[in-house]
């Protein structure tokens, strides 16, 4: 069983390997980029899968071409409820079937974007949730520590953030502006420092970097890791997210998925951490040596 936590996570210090197995972009003819993100993550505990992508096809075919066994997984993540996020889960579960999912029950609401003045269905698919309701489901109402030893954050406190505007989710009383209270992050203590995952950060960097100080008992967050939504976000904002991650002590940023371009070469010059992006296969050892 997954251990509570109430501030500071007892969390053994462990050597990571994580290896992405689906972004936006990739490098390799023999890989598949798609709109959307996962990431393999082994500890000398197990193997967990922090997210699914959004097609079983790219999470298949990724995971073939870089020599990674799903069949390896004993436990499933979901960051959030998006498609992107959640599309692979069946796939995942096909070839870890007694795999663990850990996800927020919010997750499995039903969500929009809006833009332009229509709507466009965002949320988990169909088949990933009869996948889900026949898992080992191990809802997350709090922060919890694994048994494969790494932290999963539980929903994210703080403000509204601006990375939330334009998201709907479903209700009683019809579609509302998306909260986001199903957002979590996958926190690992490692010899190189803590190596924070997140899927979207739709709950803004601020808001996520100050909870991950406060379950590391206040040590510094050395690498930050996955999407971080800061496409189309003002200046001030992206002010706010570098000050967080000086705040947080942050020595390496690996930014993909969601975080943009124009975002990304922004905190590279804004910030004093080491800023590279993601792709299909990028990996990275003890949270401190990382390589293509």
């Amino acid at each position: 069983m997954a251990k509570s936590v109430s501030a500071i996570p007892p969390c053994p210090c462990l050597s990571v390997r994580l290896t992405v197995l689906v972004e936006n972009t990739s490098r390799r003819a023999d890989t598949v980029a798609e709109h959307g993100f996962a990431a393999y993550v082994e500890t000398e505990r197990g193997v967990i899968l922090f997210d699914t992508g959004a097609t079983a096809e790219a999470l298949a075919a990724n995971a073939r071409a870089l020599g990674v066994d799903l069949g390896r997984v004993t436990a499933i993540v979901l960051s959030h409820g998006h498609y992107d996020h959640t599309g692979g889960l069946a796939s995942a579960l096909a070839r870890a079937p007694e795999a663990r999912v850990y996800f927020h029950w919010g997750a499995t609401a039903k969500r929009w974007a809006r833009r332009f003045g229509f709507r466009k269905s965002i949320g988990m698919p169909d088949e990933s949730h009869r996948a889900l309701e026949r898992a080992h489901r191990q809802p997350v109402a709090g922060p919890v520590v694994l048994p494969e030893g790494v932290l999963v954050s539980g929903p994210i406190a703080g403000p509204p953030s601006p990375a939330q505007a334009g998201f709907l989710m479903g209700s009683d009383t019809g579609p509302r502006p998306d909260d986001f209270a199903d957002e979590m992050f996958l926190l690992a203590r490692t010899p190189s420092g803590w190596i924070l995952v997140t899927g979207c950060c739709h709950r803004g960097l601020p808001n996520t970097l100050a909870y991950a100080r406060r379950l590391s008992g206040g040590e510094p967050i050395h690498t930050v890791l996955g999407g971080f939504h800061l496409k189309r976000i003002p200046h001030r904002h992206l002010d706010a997210a570098v000050s967080a991650l000086e705040e947080a002590g942050t020595r390496e940023i690996l930014a993909g998925h969601c975080t943009g371009e124009k975002a990304v070469r922004y905190l590279a010059a804004h910030s004093k951490a080491k800023v590279d992006t993601l792709h299909v296969g990028f990996e990275s050892r003890r949270a401190g040596s990382s390589k293509s």
